[in-house]
């Protein structure tokens, strides 16, 4: 009689397993994705068995941002080979208390399914207990993407790090890019209020009629905010939230107040590259959300005024990508890393990013040539000066970025050809995700479809490998 691997199946059986035990899945993709978790995840880390693995696939949330670094390490594991210690992983409870593991894992097939399965058990580490996560403060977490050595910046994380876990509500305000999100999202994670429930709207991305949908998903049949149990607490995090509509704020208002009068505790974290103040004296936002929120106000600076930083990032950036693509010690030279700190840098983080790609593009083996300007077409009088740096005249291209939202630069001209970016554009403008898809295709060619590990592609791009592995999906590549 063949035995149905349902649920309940997998669940009683994981249960008589001494000690926190997962299952993850591996799909076409070499995505792992968590399955299963036994009972032991509740006495441990205070989650139900499904509560757990449906956060590991919402997106930012703190326990998919630790689920895949276990899987991060139990790939490097699987390509390095064991022995030695055993691997240690973090985990942070509903309570936001920190959880050192010793882990193994054992990866394996079925007959039944096609891809594999990886099983992995878990046992604390002896001597630790949980505890507050004093190292992980949010000024601690600026590695995650997040770097803050200017003194002007380490003054506003001392400010988070104050602000963070307290009844407060925080605007972060700032141009464009200046890494409000990122600093919103870390936020948001670190303080959950010790087991609040995370909701983020990101109305940059979001059409209005899906705002709609969400802002009424709080009300229930009689106007009540009965869609969350009445009694739970809530840190709500608004991207961009001047793009909420009149309609919409005057229901969040509406909501918000119901909660306050109830004694629930909730706590709205918000982004604005706007001034709310003018907007709302030009009856475009709400002058009574406005005043109720009463925000903490955390300025973001932008990215010319934090040389420090910049220097790190740069600096970073340049030898990680001539680690994974195998150019050699190539390293920002003293007085074009002065070009770089005395730039405008308008576009903030969107335009370092495409300046550091399209100067990697464009840089011969061997030195880092910085493209600050988009150039115009090649001119016959240039071949000489290209054939001197080993480049192609013949391959300059131009380009049209797509978006300036999207991480693109202004229009202009764009990519001198050479490097290693000489079959990455053809002569045609195209689009800004097939310019992508073909940017991703050339790493991947360079790094040998390697993904994981020193030189891999994540590490170049400076993403996690699961992430990239995501965007990869969705572009369609590989």
């Amino acid at each position: 009689m063949e035995i149905i691997m349902t649920n309940s199946f997998w669940r009683e059986a994981l249960d008589h397993i001494p000690g926190l035990f997962l299952i993850f899945r591996v799909d076409e993709k070499q995505d792992a994705h968590l399955i299963f978790a036994n009972s032991h995840i509740r006495n441990v880390l205070g989650y139900k068995p499904e509560e757990f693995v449906l956060a590991s696939e919402s997106e930012g949330s703190r326990v998919q941002t630790e689920v895949e670094g276990l899987v991060d390490q139990i790939a490097d594991q699987s390509k390095d080979g064991s022995g030695g210690e055993k691997p240690v992983c973090r985990f942070h409870s509903k309570r936001a208390e920190v959880h050192d593991f010793h882990f193994a894992f054992r990866i394996f097939t079925v007959k039944s399914a096609p891809h594999p399965f990886i099983a992995v058990s878990m046992e604390p580490v002896e001597g630790e207990s949980p505890g507050a996560d004093t190292e992980d403060s949010v000024s601690g977490q600026r590695h995650i993407g997040f770097v803050a050595e200017s003194s002007l910046m380490q003054a506003l994380m001392r400010k988070v790090d104050t602000l963070a876990d307290q009844q407060v509500h925080l605007l972060f305000r700032g141009e464009r890019a200046t890494g409000k999100r990122t600093l919103a999202r870390q936020v948001l994670q670190a303080g959950k209020f010790h087991g609040a429930r995370g909701m983020e709207w990101n109305l940059e991305t979001m059409p209005v009629s899906e705002q709609n949908r969400v802002v009424d998903r709080l009300y229930g049949k009689n106007g009540r905010a009965d869609s969350l149990p009445d009694d739970e607490a809530l840190v709500l995090l608004v991207i961009e939230i001047s793009m909420l509509t009149e309609a919409n704020q005057a229901k969040l208002f509406g909501w918000l107040r119901d909660r306050q009068e109830a004694g629930v505790d909730t706590r709205v974290l918000a982004t604005t590259s706007f001034l709310l103040e003018e907007r709302m004296q030009q009856g475009e936002f709400s002058a009574e959300l406005y005043y109720f929120l009463s925000f903490d106000t955390l300025l973001l600076p932008p990215l010319s005024q934090r040389r420090d930083d910049l220097r790190i990032l740069a600096d970073d950036w340049v030898r990680a990508a001539a680690a994974v693509l195998q150019l050699g010690d190539l390293r920002v030279p003293d007085a074009t890393m002065e070009q770089l700190l005395d730039h405008s840098w308008t576009g903030n983080f969107h335009e370092f990013q495409e300046v550091m790609r399209r100067s990697l593009l464009s840089s011969p083996s061997g030195s880092f040539r910085l493209m600050l300007q988009e150039p115009g077409p090649a001119r016959s009088d240039d071949r000489g000066a290209g054939a001197e740096r080993g480049l192609e005249p013949a391959l300059e291209r131009a380009l049209e970025p797509a978006d300036a939202d999207q991480g693109a630069l202004p229009s202009g001209k764009s990519y001198t050809g050479g490097g290693i970016g000489e079959d990455l554009l053809s002569g045609d403008v195209v689009p800004f995700d097939e310019m992508n898809r073909r940017y991703l295709k050339k790493v991947l060619q360079k790094t040998g479809d390697k993904i994981y590990g020193d030189d891999g592609a994540a590490r170049l791009l400076g993403m996690k490998p699961t992430t990239l592995q995501s965007k990869l999906k969705k572009l369609g590549v590989r």
